[in-house]
């Protein structure tokens, strides 16, 4: 019998968990599809191409090994706990990657497998829990090819291996949960579409057609037509210059009426915008494509003692509940960093007017447009 190491190491793991993956694999909204149909907890193989792989400790590194094998190899008597499932590798491109950590490559060919997969002092791993100056827990992940078969425990020792046994296996999805899913897919699917037609439909506008730079801006921006039907067209028609102008008197309004300009943070990313610089950190972010702000920033918020500025509530709209006004306030800060002038400008705009509140937006607009008067609109 000959046997091939394809990964021989410590390995960083999180959240005790550890993957591996093809990487064709499509990843599922469904978190417990690994789990379904099985009687083990400890290693997920429901899924074609991919197993989710439970350890003692939750984050640190474990020792970790992987062997294919041309036969099913013997149990070493050194494993406390052991499970066996099958695995369908449907490429040869398969990686294993601690949760969150970094993966490398195996050289597992494509086929169908059993898997074996084996811890040696879980129990120890999961009360040390992280932190730990040398690896306590250690595991071996054995292949060989085999025909598709149910998966089982073949020993089950500690108390961490029997909450997973407990905790992570599914029951199979039936037909009619599989076409309850199905529905549930189609129905978010129409709604998406429904939102993006209500974005770029001219109806939504009123009388007034979009422009295809609105049309286009309007898909990742609040077009603001609900709060003055006008404004979103005549933006539409300003020069970069006049735009950067409004999202910067938008941000700054938006941080004196939440009182968030009483912090240095803040303060620094208004000077910057004001010099023409990038917003600096904790405000810089991910790729614009992304739409998604790092988290700091908002952990600098959460941060804030209630002692340190006031944290009033604002209504924003009529369908939206009380909320923080220094939250609602910072998106308008954060806008101005849309590659996209105009973008940058209705979002900017949009959380100005709502971190005024219902009672204040309308104030807040008829300021801007005596502001900037070349907008050409009647206040």
């Amino acid at each position: 019998m000959r046997a091939r190491v394809l990964f021989d190491g410590p390995l960083f793991v999180s959240y005790h968990q550890a993957q591996l993956c093809d990487e064709t694999y499509e990843w599922s909204d469904d978190e417990r599809l690994p789990w379904r149909g099985q009687v083990n907890g400890l290693c997920g193989a429901a899924c074609a191409g991919r197993l989710d792989l439970f350890t003692g400790l939750h984050t640190g590194d474990v020792g970790f090994r992987v062997e294919l094998h041309d036969t099913e190899p013997a149990i070493g008597e050194r494993w406390e706990e052991v499970v066996e499932a099958s695995f369908g590798a449907p490429t040869d491109s398969s990686f294993l990657a601690g949760l969150m950590g970094d993966g490398w490559p195996l050289d597992l060919p494509a086929g169908g497998y059993r898997v074996r997969y084996c811890a040696d002092k879980m129990q120890q791993g999961h009360d040390q829990d992280s932190g730990a100056d040398e690896i306590i827990d250690s595991y071996l992940l054995q292949f060989w090819p085999a025909e598709s078969g149910p998966d089982r425990i073949v020993r089950r020792t500690s108390r961490a291996a029997a909450y997973w046994h407990d905790h992570n296996p599914e029951p199979e999805l039936t037909a009619a949960d599989l076409a309850a899913r199905e529905q549930r897919k189609r129905a978010a699917a129409e709604l998406e579409e429904a939102e993006y037609q209500r974005l770029i439909d001219p109806e939504v506008w009123g009388d007034r057609t979009p422009s295809d730079r609105l049309r286009a801006a309007a898909e990742f921006a609040n077009p603001l037509q609900e709060l003055d039907p006008d404004l979103p067209h005549v933006l539409a028609e300003q020069n970069r210059d006049v735009l950067k102008a409004v999202s910067l008197w938008a941000a700054e309004h938006a941080a004196a009426v939440s009182s968030i300009d009483q912090l240095p943070w803040v303060v620094t990313a208004l000077a910057a915008l004001r010099e023409g610089e990038p917003l600096p950190p904790p405000f810089d972010h991910r790729a614009a494509e992304d739409h998604e702000y790092q988290a700091e920033v908002w952990a600098e918020l959460d941060a804030i003692e209630i002692t340190t500025i006031q944290m009033p509530t604002v209504v924003a709209g009529p369908e939206i509940p009380e909320i923080s006004q220094q939250h609602v306030a910072l998106p308008a800060i954060l806008a101005n960093a849309e590659p996209d002038p105009l973008t940058a400008a209705l979002n900017a705009v949009s959380a100005a007017a709502s971190a005024h509140g219902e009672a204040g937006y309308r104030a807040f607009l008829t300021e801007l447009k005596f502001t900037f008067p070349q907008l050409g609109l009647k206040g």
